[in-house]
């Protein structure tokens, strides 16, 4: 056992081949919650994109892959603007019905605020009790890890993040990296719970990555350490 899964981001049909070309261990496909934004990310409409999702999700149940569902901009699109609760539950709905192993909710341009995430969850809880619900934030207004602590506390079992903060969406404006690793795990160990990962190990792949990217990655442990000091 590698201890590690790979898994492969699929945006169309052709994405999903070459994940599974590459040997992916998962697939994740995503659709959107406006029309605008789904042209630009994905160049079709969000029912194409649903349609997509159906096959692959048939045919990765088929090859005993694990498929999930990502629902990008689920807070807010940088071209519509607000996005209504409902719409998010709709596509979820839509989505459900191919089966996903989790639905995630993506804060793509990193607008939300606790309040929202939380509303959010409940309401998808009410209509699809029994999936299995993970959240993506992205950390562009310093909302990310509040959004986090508020997901946890609404249920979901499973966040997204990266080492250092690194990372960002081309086809949102002014978007940051997802919420960094070390920090995310910090703060859940502080708030009592287990991620079976060595905090320490993150923040010194943190502080490595910072010579290979030629500037600073924006998480707050490699710089301030991890509280209390090791004695």
């Amino acid at each position: 056992d590698r201890g590690v899964r790979y898994v492969g981001l699929a945006l169309n049909r052709k994405g999903f081949d070459r994940a599974l070309a590459a040997g992916c261990d998962e697939i994740n496909f995503v659709t959107v919650t406006t029309e605008t934004f789904s042209q630009k990310n994905q160049g079709a409409s969000i029912k194409q994109n649903l349609d997509v999702w159906r096959e692959i999700a048939t045919e990765a149940r088929a090859l005993g892959i694990p498929a999930t569902l990502s629902i990008s901009a689920a807070f807010g699109c940088p071209y519509e603007g607000e996005v209504l609760h409902e719409r998010v539950v709709d596509i979820a709905m839509l989505g459900a019905e191919a089966g996903p192993t989790e639905l995630i909710i993506a804060d793509t341009i990193g607008c939300a605020v606790p309040t929202d995430v939380k509303a959010l969850v409940r309401a998808i809880k009410v209509a699809l009790p029994d999936i299995g619900l993970r959240c993506h934030f992205h950390d562009t207004r310093n909302t990310g890890l509040a959004n986090a602590a508020a997901a946890v506390e609404a249920g979901v079992t499973g966040l997204d993040a990266s080492i250092g903060g690194i990372g960002g969406c081309p086809f949102a404006p002014g978007a940051t990296g997802n919420i960094p690793t070390e920090d995310l795990v910090y703060m859940l160990h502080r708030m009592g719970h287990s991620t079976g990962l060595d905090l320490q190990g993150l923040v010194d792949v943190g502080r490595w990555l910072e010579e290979p990217l030629g500037r600073t990655v924006p998480a707050a442990l490699p710089r301030a350490g991890i509280f209390p000091h090791a004695a």
